[in-house]
């Protein structure tokens, strides 16, 4: 699955987001919710999440910065499961750290899903759009 464009959702009032539609079939197996960077929440695919956590695990754990990975990867990791209507609690310590409250961005990016504040989404997506060419102009892509 290739996880694309944004969505705005609302926490209901059990902390629970709702996965969008299009969506739900690549989470059936499981999903896993994580602590991300730039304060937001990324979103896995059971499967997805085995790929990219077995590359870290093989890291070389008497490296500091590996070992730090490895902490920042897996210390905020939740395996959870949605309900019938396609809907996953927020863990407490995830909505504390992205400032999630009741309006909430769902952004792809290509393997796995991002949650947003929406307000911070707002500042990102500004932030982006102005940087956009030279973030291209700086990325190499490779075959």
């Amino acid at each position: 699955m290739f996880f694309s464009g944004q969505y705005e959702h609302k926490l209901d009032s059990q902390g629970r987001v709702s996965i969008p539609v299009r969506f739900r079939d690549a989470f059936k197996a499981g999903i896993i919710l994580t602590q991300g960077f730039e304060q937001c929440i990324f979103v896995y695919t059971l499967k997805e999440w085995e790929n990219m956590a077995s590359k870290v695990s093989q890291m070389p754990f008497t490296q500091a910065k590996f070992r730090k990975m490895m902490r920042l990867t897996f210390w905020q990791a939740f395996q959870l499961d949605m309900d019938r209507q396609g809907r996953v609690p927020l863990p407490g310590s995830l909505r504390e750290y992205s400032n999630v409250d009741e309006e909430i961005v769902i952004a792809g990016t290509g393997l796995f899903l991002e949650i947003w504040n929406k307000d911070s989404w707002a500042e990102q997506s500004s932030l982006l759009s102005e940087a956009a060419w030279q973030i291209a102009e700086n990325t190499e892509v490779r075959d």
